[in-house]
């Protein structure tokens, strides 16, 4: 009887660490961000962020992220080693400007694309491929699985310019600054992230300026009129600061708030603020306090802060301060799509409620 009871126990003992063991496997991956999905003319896009274990300590190499559907089990994106987003690893570099936290996971930045017209997945997972170097053999973990988050919208807003054949760039995308993260007072912080830099281009979107390119006036947006994209007061402006000669890139950068340049910040309610950087100096039509409506002139685009080249860059965030507060996802209420940067002007499309892929055209006149 004591062989017995003692033979149950080992199968017990054995029992729990085979359960423990798995679910330390499923807690390896795990989804640390999950982001409103936000509509392009092209995709449905799920913004996410995952945390893994620091598996290069144990000599694993990542080749490989396969995202699938978790009811279906079809795959919906691989992402192979060579496109990889930024990996966010201890210890972070060191900056002048601010003391990072010690990090003690793996952290990187993923956009889903589901294209329009495909239903979206109600719950997706993750299979990840590594390459272990000490045992020469593949290992696959699976985990993070989540459901998107799709009862909600984006903020809906109207363009911040009205030019033609502009590009919004380093939204739609895994990139900068959608993969900008900082770690400061035990927060994970994306106040980057759905930020945009807007160029123009001529008429065969071959170019975005003319000349002599460390002339601002070369540039074909240099001095374009920013508009309130919605009803909101004026909560900060900084002024006064140089530009940047074209793409010479030569205004020193102090302090961390010198890298917005020329800004303003607009409270649009609802504890959200949209933020517009690199303005010409002396150029801001209105002033700290004032009350604007949706659509009225408000500044110029220009050079000034942390600029290769004249642009705009406007972003949604859930705080006052630029990198300290979380980017929000939005989509234009309306633009026209008149073309790709790759294939050159179209037949003009109007879309509504939507980004733009970063290759996408649009004009709004």
């Amino acid at each position: 009887m004591k062989k017995v009871i003692l033979l149950l126990l080992i199968y017990f003992l054995l029992g729990l660490s085979s359960c423990s063991g798995e679910a330390n496997q499923e807690e390896k991956v795990t989804v640390v961000i999950n982001e409103i999905p936000f509509q392009t003319e092209q995709y449905l896009r799920i913004p996410y962020t995952l945390q893994t274990w620091e598996y290069e300590k144990a000599g694993l190499v990542l080749e490989q992220i396969i995202i699938i559907d978790h009811n279906s089990k079809t795959e919906l994106m691989k992402i192979e080693k060579a496109d990889l987003p930024k990996i966010y690893k201890g210890p972070l570099p060191a900056n002048l400007f601010f003391t990072s936290d010690r990090i003690s996971h793996y952290y990187l930045s993923i956009q889903l694309p589901i294209p329009l017209g495909q239903s979206p997945p109600s719950k997706i997972y993750h299979r990840l491929i590594f390459q272990d170097t000490v045992q020469n053999k593949a290992i696959t973990i699976e985990g993070a699985a989540f459901s998107p988050r799709s009862t909600e919208t984006p903020l809906k807003i109207a363009t911040p310019l009205k030019d033609n054949n502009m590009i919004f760039i380093n939204q739609s995308t895994m990139g900068y600054h959608y993969n900008t993260l900082f770690f400061v007072g035990g927060n994970i912080l994306s106040g980057e992230r759905f930020a945009f830099d807007s160029l123009q281009l001529n008429a065969d979107y071959s170019r975005y300026f003319d000349g002599d390119p460390k002339i601002n006036e070369s540039y074909f947006n240099y001095r374009d009129t920013l508009y309130a994209v919605a009803d909101g007061i004026v909560i900060r402006i900084k002024d006064g600061r140089p530009e940047n000669n074209g793409d010479a890139h030569d205004v020193p950068l102090n302090t961390a708030d010198d890298y917005g340049g020329n800004y303003l910040v607009l409270d649009i309610g609802g504890g959200r603020y949209a933020y517009y950087a690199h303005c010409v100096p002396n150029s801001f039509l209105v002033k700290e306090g004032d009350t604007v409506k949706e659509g009225q002139p408000i500044g110029l685009l220009g050079n000034s802060g942390n600029s290769d080249a004249p642009h705009l860059h406007f972003e949604i965030t859930d705080g006052t301060d630029i990198l300290f507060s979380n980017g929000v996802p939005f989509v234009l209420k309306w633009y026209i799509k008149s073309g790709e940067t790759g294939s050159g002007p179209a037949t003009p499309k109007a879309v509504t409620n939507s980004m733009m892929e970063e290759t996408t055209v649009i004009s709004f006149q």
